[in-house]
């Protein structure tokens, strides 16, 4: 019983330090964020996919309308995530271990919840896809939300191959 205790409030420790570390998470795809909605590049992510896939009209007002209600249904994300941090840290210091529990079983289902989103939008994006555009994303899904495009590495499909030995 003593064992599980230290190695509970060694993990909470450990947790408190890797939460504390992490910065709070911004909107996905507020204007500006620098996010993966704009991908690196000062574009937006309807104008990327609009480029790259070459969405019609119909499909730009879907993709529009999917990353608007988006953004609606996340915007307290960045402030739940920040109440729980919070509360995390007043836990440890407090050495509870039951609320320190508790408290990363509320991260963990936030997360889920991101997760499950993230993934339906990813969804709905690619049922407005024709099956020619659906070839051109092929296995990356994640260019459909704004996560990284391999292609996009190392300068796009043209770009400079990766030098050995060095961490890019």
């Amino acid at each position: 019983m003593k064992i599980r205790s230290i190695l509970l409030s060694g993990l909470a420790v450990a947790m408190a330090g890797l939460v504390s570390a992490q910065p709070v998470p911004r909107p996905r795809f507020g204007p500006g964020n620098g996010g993966p909605g704009n991908f690196g590049h000062g574009g937006n992510l309807e104008q990327r996919l609009t480029r790259q896939l070459g969405l019609n009209a119909e499909q730009q007002n879907k993709v529009h309308t999917i990353l608007a209600e988006s953004r609606i249904a996340s915007q307290d994300i960045p402030q739940k995530m920040q109440a729980l941090h919070a509360s995390l840290t007043e836990a440890v210091k407090a050495g509870d271990e039951a609320q320190i529990e508790k408290i990363s079983q509320d991260f963990s289902q936030l997360h889920q919840q991101q997760m499950a989103e993230h993934a339906k939008n990813i969804a709905k994006i690619y049922a407005t896809l024709t099956p020619d555009q659906k070839v051109k994303v092929g296995p990356n899904l994640e260019m459909l939300m704004g996560g990284p495009n391999p292609r996009m590495r190392n300068g796009g499909a043209g770009g400079k191959p990766p030098v050995p030995g060095v961490v890019q």
